[in-house]
C-alpha cells in the first residue's frame, strides 16, 4: 500500500473566452438571456428548518449532495469560514461538519464530522453511496461510508495536493480529483489510492486550467471540469484527452451530472448565481437563477449544487456571508 493512502484504525463579469479552435457550447448571448426569463425552478420558501442543537450558529455551506437514500447532505465550515481577503484559520473544525437533512421536512436528523476538518470545500456520493469530502485547508481528499466511518485519506508530499477542490468516480472504481487551487491539474487514482496519471497545467490552452474548481462523470465515463477562472468547461475521455470545450458558462463553481443531464451552478458576481441543465454535447436544455427576484435576502456566493434524480429537485449552499442551504423545485 502506498505510503500516502491512509486507512483509519477500527468578481465582476468578466468577457467570454475567444474560440480554442474545438467545439464549443454555441449559445448567443441573446439566446441565453431569452431561456434565462423563464426559470425552470423556483425556491422553496419553507425549506430548511436547520434550527437545532446540531448547528447552533449558520456556517458556510460550500457542498451539497444527496445521499443514497435520499437524505441532503449540507457540508459546513463550522466556526472556521473563508474570507477571500483574510483567508481561513488553520484549525480543525469543532463542529459536526456534515449535516444530514430531511429531505421533505428539511430539519436535521443528525450530523458527523467533528474535529475532522479545516477547510471542507465539496462534496460528493459515488454509485456505491461512498461520501466524498475535499480538504484545501489539510490538502486531502477522503472517502467515508453512508454512516460517517473514515475508509481513506489520500495526502502526503508523495501526491502533493496543493488545495484540491473536488474528486468523482468512474465506473471502474478509479477516481478523479481536481487540485485545483494552488496546483492547476487533474489527477486520475486507482480504487486503490494509487496516482495513475496527472493531466494539466496553468493556462488558458486545451488541458490547461486556471482553478479547475469541481469535476464531476457522466454514465460514460467522460470528465466534466469546472476550469473556474478560464470561464468553461472542459470534456475529457477517461485517458485524459480533451473531446470538447465549452465556453460561455459564466465562470463555472460546480458540475454534477445526474439522470442523463449536466448541471453547471455559475457565478459572475457575488449574487449572480445560474443554474443551468446541459445535454452532455453542451446543448442548453433549461437555467434558473440561484436568487429569487425580487427579494433583499441574502443569495452571496453560491458554491455546493446537488441534483436528487427522482424529482429533479435542486439544493443550492452558499458560502461567504449568506452562509445558507436552500432548495429549488421544478416548475412544471
Amino acid at each position: 500500500m502506498p505510503s500516502f493512502f491512509h486507512r483509519p484504525t477500527p468578481l465582476s463579469k468578466r468577457g467570454f473566452l475567444k474560440a480554442l479552435g474545438l467545439a464549443s457550447l454555441k449559445i448567443s448571448s441573446s439566446g441565453l438571456h431569452a431561456q434565462l426569463s423563464k426559470e425552470s425552478h423556483q425556491i422553496d420558501p419553507n425549506w430548511p428548518n436547520l434550527k437545532s442543537p446540531l448547528y447552533p450558529v449558520r456556517c458556510q455551506i460550500s457542498g451539497v449532495a444527496v445521499a443514497s437514500d435520499g437524505k441532503i447532505l449540507a457540508l459546513n465550515r463550522g466556526e472556521n469560514s473563508w474570507d477571500p481577503k483574510a483567508g481561513f484559520r488553520k484549525q480543525r473544525i469543532q463542529r459536526p461538519a456534515i449535516l444530514v437533512i430531511d429531505p421533505d421536512s428539511g430539519a436535521i436528523l443528525k450530523a458527523w464530522g467533528e474535529n475532522t476538518f479545516v477547510m471542507p470545500h465539496q462534496i460528493s456520493v459515488d454509485r456505491h453511496g461512498q461520501i466524498w469530502i475535499s480538504d484545501v485547508g489539510q490538502n486531502a481528499i477522503f472517502a467515508f461510508t453512508p454512516d460517517g466511518e473514515k475508509l481513506l485519506e489520500i495526502s502526503g508530499k508523495e501526491i502533493g495536493f496543493n488545495m484540491p477542490t473536488d474528486m468523482a468516480s468512474l465506473s471502474d472504481g478509479s477516481f478523479i480529483v481536481s487540485d485545483g487551487y494552488g496546483n492547476a491539474r487533474i489527477l486520475h487514482f486507482s480504487p486503490t489510492g494509487q496516482k495513475l496519471a496527472d493531466w494539466g497545467t496553468r493556462g488558458s490552452n486545451p488541458l490547461q486550467f486556471r482553478t479547475p474548481h469541481s469535476v464531476t462523470v457522466d454514465e460514460s465515463d467522460r470528465i466534466y471540469i469546472a476550469d473556474r477562472e478560464n470561464h468553461r468547461i472542459q470534456v475529457l475521455d477517461p485517458q485524459g484527452h480533451v473531446l470538447n470545450i465549452w465556453t460561455q458558462v459564466d465562470r463555472p463553481l460546480t458540475v454534477r451530472f445526474s439522470a442523463g443531464f449536466l448541471y453547471v451552478l455559475s457565478n459572475l458576481e457575488a449574487e449572480k448565481g445560474i443554474v443551468r441543465k446541459l445535454t452532455p454535447a453542451g446543448d442548453l436544455v433549461s437555467a434558473f437563477h440561484s436568487k429569487p427576484s425580487p427579494t433583499e435576502d441574502d443569495f452571496e456566493w453560491p458554491h455546493g449544487l446537488a441534483i436528487d434524480p427522482r424529482t429533479e429537485t435542486i439544493y443550492v449552499g452558499f458560502t461567504l456571508t449568506s452562509r445558507q442551504i436552500r432548495r429549488y423545485t421544478r416548475i412544471s
